[in-house]
């Protein structure tokens, strides 16, 4: 029993080094501010996000991994708390999660292209400031993005999601009373209104 137990821990003690050899994690930062003034009335709207990514590599071919993310954003008006053009002023915190698979296509002047395939959950808290009112919204569905990479060296890579090539499938609702929301979207660049995510990635 006592041989047994060793040689268990001894498999996982070699096995943990190779496997460490195979993965990465990373991740990306985004923030965006944007002030007007019309009419004598100053809106504004900020946004930022915080996406981290983990993965693992099974062979030259294919990558599993998850991605996490954590966005925030608000419109605000410093006068009346309303805009008649978009609405109530409104607060909205979003948490995703996505696990993903990555097939690599071809490496071009050492330039990796792959292909991304992610099933992704979401909830979003909304509140809407101008009329007090507080909601949520729960979204899931299935996305497929080209990603191109590039090796800085054996450690640090740096890589770009193409979101404007992103076709993705999303169902989102909520069962809220005072706003009844359902939608079902098909088409490109669904979830993220840049069209292109900048991350780093760290080897182990």
């Amino acid at each position: 029993m006592k041989k047994s137990l060793l040689a268990l821990v001894l498999a996982v003690a070699l096995a943990v080094p190779a496997m460490a050899e195979n993965m990465w994690v990373g991740g990306s930062f985004s923030y965006s501010s944007d002030n007007q003034e019309w009419n004598g009335r100053n809106q504004s709207a900020t946004s930022w996000s915080i996406e981290p990514e983990f993965g693992y590599s099974l062979n030259e071919k294919w990558d599993i991994g998850l991605d996490l993310a954590y966005s925030s954003s608000a419109n605000t008006d410093t006068v009346y708390g309303f805009n008649p053009y978009i609405g109530p002023a409104f607060d909205v915190k979003t948490m995703d999660i996505a696990p993903f698979a990555r097939y690599h296509i071809a490496q071009i002047a050492g330039v990796d292209v792959m292909l991304k395939g992610s099933l992704f959950y979401l909830k979003s808290d909304v509140e809407l400031r101008g009329v007090d009112h507080t909601f949520a919204v729960n979204g899931y569905g299935i996305s497929v993005a080209p990603i191109i990479s590039y090796s800085i060296n054996e450690t640090w890579s740096i890589g770009a999601e193409l979101n404007f090539a992103e076709l993705s499938f999303m169902h989102a609702e909520t069962d809220d009373d005072w706003e009844d929301i359902k939608t079902e979207q098909f088409g490109f660049n669904l979830n993220d209104g840049s069209l292109i995510s900048v991350g780093f990635s760290y080897h182990f």
